[in-house]
């Protein structure tokens, strides 16, 4: 059986639907599953679609397990629509469907309201990908203008030195510390309680003291948060920096 030129949709009973699609690029037989994409396979031209399919039987295992990670991300993720409840640490973000065949974002003092074609899916993939991206924009905003200085003020009032502190967008920490005392944060720090964004920031300046996570860091880090090291720790499981 030869590969066509066009995407083919096959569902295997023990998985459900996967998406072939050729690639005139691709040198090897690859399998992505991501966030509300459901499974793909990209294939090489020169690969028959018998060799992809039976390629895809022998990772049925991985697949199976990689479904039940994202499946469990999915539940997490919120789906926005105009009936979603969310906020920024300053701004209520709003949907609105409208005539115009494009998406358009308006930023104010307390609200982040986000226009989008009313033609549109409002729960397809493309949509909430580019509702997120306006989310993420306001956040990178907020972030820039609120953890810097709030890390100036908590450094001030505990009697820490730093070099300096960077903002980025990342999935995998809330911050970090490097060897030169420069601190990095996560612009999603500020969609959390300020408890919490606080005591990511009390962590890291600890790391300019302590590099490690040993009982002298512990220490100095429940001196700061008032006793409360452990506590807010454990408080900081409930929320992700790569899901929203």
């Amino acid at each position: 059986m030869k590969l066509k030129d066009v995407v083919e949709v096959i569902n295997y009973r023990s998985i459900g639907e996967i998406r072939f699609v050729p690639s005139a690029t691709a040198k090897y037989i690859r399998i992505s599953l991501k966030p509300f994409g459901g499974i793909q396979v990209t294939v090489p031209k020169r690969t028959s679609m018998k060799q992809a399919m039976a390629f895809v039987e022998t990772k049925t295992d991985w697949i199976r397990r990689a479904q039940t990670r994202i499946t469990a991300h999915e539940n997490r993720q919120t789906i926005f629509t105009p009936e979603t409840v969310f906020s920024t640490q300053s701004r209520q973000v709003q949907l609105f469907p409208w005539k115009s065949g494009k998406f358009r974002a308006q930023l104010s003092k307390d609200a982040l309201k986000i226009f989008y074609p009313h033609e549109a899916d409002i729960r397809s993939e493309q949509t909430q990908e580019i509702i997120r991206n306006y989310i993420i924009r306001t956040l990178r905003k907020e972030a820039k203008d609120y953890l810097p200085q709030r890390t100036e003020q908590l450094a001030a009032q505990y009697g820490f030195t730093y070099r300096g502190v960077t903002v980025k967008n990342v999935s995998s920490r809330w911050g970090s510390c490097s060897a030169v005392n420069h601190i990095n944060l996560n612009i999603h720090l500020v969609r959390l309680p300020q408890h919490l964004s606080d005591y990511v920031i009390l962590h890291e300046l600890v790391h300019t003291i302590h590099k490690n996570h040993g009982d002298r860091f512990w220490q100095s880090l429940d001196t700061v948060t008032g006793r409360k090291a452990k506590q807010l720790a454990a408080e900081m499981k409930q929320y992700q920096a790569n899901c929203f």
